[in-house]
């Protein structure tokens, strides 16, 4: 199998993909689902929410519903700010990361770009 590599050819850069570095785990639109998923995939989540949910019928509970839901909504706001602040940091890493100057060589001229703008053909000065 043969594999050619054309230098410099702007014309193959749509096939490939750009070299942006993306490690984050949540969008804006997507974190309070796909965390709440997390969230409920461990059984002792799944077990609370369950007996906090009993204790809103009043003929089988001795105690206010608070004492269950209270707690239940800190562990999971304490758990998803967590989450949102590690997201955040892995944005401000990846940027940082994308942002950064490196050298490549086109047209025999010596030039700094955006590392996330290297395409596949680029000759990269190391």
């Amino acid at each position: 199998m043969q594999r050619f590599v054309y230098i410099n050819d702007e014309s193959c850069r749509d096939s490939y993909r750009d070299n942006r570095v993306s490690n984050t785990k949540y969008t804006l639109w997507n974190f309070l689902p796909k965390n709440l998923l997390e969230q409920f995939r461990r059984f002792m989540n799944q077990y609370f929410l369950l007996i906090a949910c009993l204790q809103l019928w009043p003929t089988i509970t001795p105690v206010s519903p608070a004492t269950t839901w209270g707690p239940l909504a800190i562990i999971f706001i304490v758990s998803a700010s967590k989450e949102a602040w590690d997201d955040y940091n892995r944005y401000l890493s990846d940027k940082k990361v994308n942002e950064r100057r490196i050298w490549v060589v086109k047209d025999g001229i010596r030039r700094q770009i955006k590392a996330r703008g290297i395409h596949v053909g680029n000759i990269v000065w190391l």
